[in-house]
C-alpha cells in the first residue's frame, strides 16, 4: 500500500465515524446541542463547527491562502448549516486527496497557522493531522454523549474496517 492510498482510507474512515456522530447529534435537542460541557469547542455544535473549520482551513492552505482563524457559530449557527457545509469541504478534500501523487504527497509545504508562525513540513503529515485531530474530537464528543447518557456508537478504526470487510459487530 502507498501513502496516497493509506490516506485515502484514513480519510474514508474519518468520514464514515464523523457522519455517524453526526446522526447521534442530529437527534439531540436543542439544549443538549449548545449546552457547553467543558470541552475544547464547549458544546456539541461547537466541536463539529470546529472540526469542518480546521479541515476548511487547511484546504485553505494547500490552496496558498493563510485564514486567520476559524469560521464562528454566526456563519454556521445550526448543526444542519454545518453538515450541508462540510459535505461540501469533504468533496473537495476528497478531490485534493485524489490529485496528489506520491511525490507530491513527500514534498515538503510551509504553511503559516493562524498566528502567522510559518512552518515547513511534508504534505502527508499535514494530512495526516486532519484523521488524527478529527478523532481526537470525536473523543470529546463521546464523553459529551456519556454525560447526558446518550447512546453512541463505536467509532474505532477497526470498527471501520470490521464493517467495510462485512465483519460487523452485532
Amino acid at each position: 500500500m502507498n501513502l496516497s492510498e493509506y490516506l485515502g482510507q484514513m480519510f474514508d474512515y474519518t468520514y464514515w465515524a464523523n457522519k455517524r456522530y453526526l446522526a447521534v447529534a442530529e437527534g439531540l435537542s436543542e439544549e443538549q446541542l449548545y449546552r457547553p460541557h467543558g470541552h475544547s469547542w464547549g458544546d456539541v455544535h461547537g466541536i463539529f463547527l470546529h472540526m469542518m473549520s480546521s479541515e476548511t482551513a487547511w484546504l485553505k492552505r494547500w490552496h496558498g491562502e493563510s485564514p486567520l482563524g476559524h469560521l464562528g457559530k454566526d456563519e454556521y449557527p445550526t448543526l444542519a448549516a454545518v453538515k450541508l457545509n462540510w459535505q461540501k469541504v469533504e468533496n473537495e478534500m476528497r478531490e485534493f486527496l485524489a490529485s496528489q501523487k506520491e511525490s507530491s504527497l513527500l514534498e515538503p509545504r510551509k504553511y503559516a497557522n493562524f498566528s502567522g508562525q510559518v512552518f515547513t513540513v511534508p504534505l502527508w503529515q499535514m494530512l495526516a493531522h486532519i484523521p488524527n485531530h478529527e478523532t481526537h474530537h470525536r473523543g470529546e464528543l463521546a464523553a459529551m454523549f456519556a454525560i447526558m447518557e446518550i447512546p453512541h456508537p463505536e467509532e474505532e478504526v477497526i470498527q471501520y474496517f470490521l464493517d467495510l470487510s462485512g465483519q460487523k459487530k452485532a
